[in-house]
């Protein structure tokens, strides 16, 4: 039988591969291991993982690419005993096959034959889902059980082999990777887009396609290959969904290829489950043997994860469950609203009242709707499930929620968490038209209690606290947490008014009274306010350790899925910036908008400002402007706290500084809320009117600005604002800087400097720009600073001096003479001189290295990105560099050359 050579051999790699150093550990070599499964649907990256892993551990490997005509025995014989003999050396090659033997026999006299020592290596089986020969598969399973030590078998398949995996497992000799450990993570994400594009998508962006893809390369790949511009890849991740017209004909595909007919209709109906095990199918599904059926599906290779390998639970690969939700058309209407009513009546006998809602309104069945969110509104809304809920309302309309009390409470307290304020409002008139009413009377401590929270985001803690009051003075008959609750608000009215120590005592009571009632929305939000306060009081370091108690409680109750979780990790990547540890900043925002993905982009603005900070803090003007537009966005889509909206008009500030944009500085001043520092007793209204400050001052309104601030600073001397003072005396220093008076200036500093011994602030201070460092040499050189102002000013200017503004980032720009002088050197690397790179490459593994994108790379030497793209491709060939960071290694150690370090 002739021989196809090519599957004998690891197929070639793509021309950019991304390395997977992290699944490192699954390919340990030893006397223990029998097996390593590669196990998931196609577009994993299976295949590619082994020939791109294999070689770069220096694992010797006899590779065998099976297809479907091989599910013969003697074919799968004949590869088999010449891809062991590519392992083997005189006098072990195996003998010739003996035309009578079965599978089982012949493998049993090839093992026989081989040597009982050598050193470690693999034989690779590719797509060994095309074995399912009943004397293959035995065969294969009894070769496992006896192959020499020095040999690992190595499976790669779209579907679970038939080979005691189970015992292999309890044994340890079974190594897995999976479909969720294929999954591309973040690092890897930018890694192919880095070599595959032109430009750099945005964290968000990037991190919202992994989400939505599941991770799955096929779906990442199909991103990277049709878009070419940052606006064009944004845009085609919001359609990246499975009713998208490219997956839906993927799938129906794999379908009709892996599935029966009869099967089709099981797998719809399972489609309308976010998740299910046995238990839920025998409730939801008519017919027999589901649970084998529901194998079948994955021995089949279909899309269906198992999150926790030690429980029943399953759910289908987010794209191919949006793939079949698309496809339930083919069941009709009454057949769905069955099956969706069946769905929520199953959940609710399990207890999980979040996934019985959700059944229920696509039922559209608007007494099974109405009926759950009153009898289950208060477990709703203690787990945060605001976003179902609107959903439910919007289904029932506002006539039928204006008539039941319990149904307009819990529409206020939603509308409340969404910002729509003005929902709310109108919520408040029902309830006051219809208080006499005794059903309405009854639940007064609860509407006290709205009320009051209303008021509070409106800035109105005057109001607030005398409702809360009321709340506290009758029992609560319908949210149990309402007396906490009105206590919270009290402690945030406290907080409100500038009196932080009365709101840390109140604030700490809510963590106690949480703690015992188990209520975890509180819990955390009590946390997040000690954090807030603890920072508003100059203490950044007990605020830092306020939230590791939080993020604590949050992984050992599994609460990651809460929106309170978004704050959490807000105000981490607020601490985080000031201290300058941007990385750790720009994961805690992104973490934020993960928590809050499905809910909608509005809830995000607070995550959004913070990536806007932190790309400005790097100097990264493209990354820095998208997120400027984003944030711009969403605030003129939303009716937002006074806090929200000074925060983003900060960071939008400094972004028109930066930029030079003085007319939209001026249109911002007309626009903003009013400057009113009577009223600026808590880190909000401060901000608010230091940003009117820093507006005057970039206008050239000195004396204005120079007024506001000292206002400011009475303020924050009378209730101990340390944190507003220190930022308040940057400000001042900036407005003297501005007048031309460096000593004032200098002397403004001192005191922020003094504060920040206190606050640890860094980020604020980067801000001032250049003026700081300036202003940071002569106050070194003056010796008015103590010794622990002295180490912060030394580490200001420190990271001052690496700084980037933007546009002018350090660029390493090469001439002939200067690569000539590169090349001649004795200790430069031999690739450099015996695979030389053009010049244009020279020019353009600089720009590399000076930290610019493709497309700024492009935009620097006036040509398209596509030509940058084919470049940096060529320059990866020549200097045998996979990846970006090896550029700019590489560039690097040429600087060093040049520079004579």
């Amino acid at each position: 039988m002739p021989l196809l050579r090519e599957k004998l051999k690891a197929p070639l790699l793509p021309l950019s591969v991304v390395a997977r150093p992290r699944l490192n550990d699954h390919f340990v070599l030893n006397d223990r291991v029998r097996l390593l499964v590669v196990q998931a649907p196609s577009g994993y990256g299976k295949t590619t993982l082994l020939a791109e892993r294999l070689p770069a551990l220096e694992q010797e490997a006899a590779w065998l690419r099976f297809d479907q005509r091989d599910n013969q025995p003697v074919r799968f014989l004949t590869y088999w005993r010449e891809a062991l003999n590519t392992l083997l050396e005189a006098p072990y090659v195996l003998s010739p096959m003996t035309g009578d033997a079965d599978c089982v026999e012949q493998l049993e006299r090839w093992l026989g034959e081989l040597p009982e020592q050598r050193s470690a290596c693999r034989l690779v089986v590719d797509e060994f889902e095309h074995l399912t020969h009943p004397d293959i598969v035995a065969g294969v399973a009894h070769w496992l059980r006896h192959q020499p030590l020095w040999l690992t078998l190595t499976v790669a398949s779209r579907s679970h082999p038939a080979l005691g995996l189970a015992s292999l497992r309890l044994r340890g000799e079974l190594e897995e990777i999976d479909l969720q450990g294929l999954a591309f993570d973040s690092e890897e994400a930018q890694t192919l887009c880095a070599e595959q594009l032109s430009f750099p998508p945005t964290r968000v962006s990037l991190e919202r396609a992994l989400r939505r893809s599941g991770g799955w390369i096929m779906a990442l790949n199909w991103l990277v290959e049709r878009t070419t511009t940052r606006a064009g890849f944004d845009a085609l991740v919001e359609r990246l969904n499975g009713s998208h017209p490219d997956f839906v004909a993927w799938f129906d595909e794999l379908l009709a290829a892996v599935l029966p007919p009869e099967e089709r209709e099981l797998i719809l109906q399972l489609g309308v489950l976010e998740r299910f095990s046995p238990e839920l199918m025998a409730r939801l599904l008519e017919g027999e043997r589901l649970t084998q059926r529901l194998e079948a599906f994955a021995q089949a290779g279909l899309f269906i994860e198992r999150p926790d390998p030690h429980a029943q639970w399953f759910r289908f690969q987010r794209l191919f469950g949006e793939y079949l939700r698309h496809r339930r058309h083919e069941l009709s209407l009454a057949t769905q609203r069955a099956l969706h009513q069946r769905a929520s009546h199953a959940w609710l006998a399990l207890n999980d009242p979040i996934m019985a809602l959700r059944q229920a309104i696509l039922s559209e069945d608007l007494d099974d709707v109405s009926s759950l969110m009153v009898t289950q509104g208060p477990v709703l809304i203690g787990r945060g499930a605001y976003a179902l809920l609107a959903q439910g309302f919007t289904l029932l309309g506002e006539p039928r929620l204006s008539m039941d009390p319990k149904l307009t409470l819990l529409y206020g307290w939603v509308s409340h968490a969404q910002f729509q304020f003005d929902i709310a409002t109108r919520v408040i008139g029902w309830i006051e038209a219809q208080l006499s009413a005794q059903e309405w009377q009854a639940l007064h401590p609860e509407f006290a209690t709205l009320r009051a929270q209303l008021a509070i985001n409106q800035g109105n803690a005057e109001l607030a606290a005398p409702l809360a009051e009321q709340a506290l003075a009758q029992p609560a008959r319908y949210l149990a947490s309402t007396p906490l609750t009105a206590t919270a608000i009290l402690s945030e009215a406290r907080f409100v008014l500038g009196y932080l120590e009365e709101s840390l005592q109140r604030v700490r009571e809510v963590e106690r009274q949480a703690r015992q009632r188990n209520d975890h929305q509180l819990l955390l939000w009590s946390y997040c306010h000690q954090s807030e306060t603890l920072v508003a009081q100059g203490r950044l370091q007990a605020a830092y350790d306020i939230q590791e108690r939080a993020f604590a409680h949050i992984e050992r109750a599994e609460l990651e899925h809460l929106p309170i979780a978004e704050f959490l990790y807000r105000i981490r990547s607020q601490v985080l910036w000031e201290w300058h540890r941007l990385d750790e900043a720009e994961q805690a925002a992104l973490n934020g908008i993960a928590v809050l993905d499905n809910q909608g982009e509005r809830w995000t603005l607070q995550c959004h400002i913070q990536l806007a900070k932190i790309a400005q803090s790097r100097g990264d003007q493209a990354q820095c402007a998208d997120h400027i537009r984003r944030l711009r966005k969403i605030l003129a889509e939303g009716d937002y706290h006074i806090d929200w909206v000074a925060n983003a008009h900060a960071t939008l500030l400094a972004w028109w500084q930066s930029t030079n944009d003085r007319d939209a500085i001026e249109r911002w001043r007309q626009e903003a809320p009013a400057p009113l520092t009577e009223h600026a007793t808590n880190h909000f209204s401060q901000c608010n009117v230091r940003n009117h400050a820093r507006a005057l001052t970039l206008l050239g309104h000195y004396a204005e600005a120079r007024e506001l601030l000292n206002t400011l600073e009475e303020q924050t001397q009378r209730l101990g604002l340390i944190t507003d003072a220190n930022r308040n005396q940057i400000c001042l220093a900036a407005v003297a800087w501005h007048e031309g008076s460096t000593e004032q200036a200098a002397q403004h500093l001192q005191k922020a400097l003094a504060l920040a011994s206190r606050t640890a602030l860094v980020g604020s201070f980067l801000r001032l720009g250049k003026p700081l460092g300036e202003l940071l040499g002569q106050l070194n050189t003056s010796g008015q600073l103590n010794s622990l102002e002295q180490a912060r000013a030394e580490r200001l200017l420190a990271l001052a001096s690496r700084q980037k503004e933007f546009g002018s980032a350090r660029r390493l720009m090469l001439d002939e003479t200067v690569i000539a002088d590169i090349v001649a050197r004795p200790d430069v690397p031999e690739l450099i001189r015996t695979s030389p790179l053009t010049r244009r490459e020279w020019q353009i593994l600089g720009l590399i290295h000076a930290g610019l994108s493709n497309e700024q790379i492009a935009e620097q030497l006036s040509v398209a990105p596509t030509t940058i793209k084919t470049h940096i491709r060529s320059l990866y060939q020549k200097q045998n560099i996979r990846r970006r960071d090896e550029a700019i290694a590489l560039a690097g150690q040429l600087l060093a050359h040049i520079q004579g370090e």
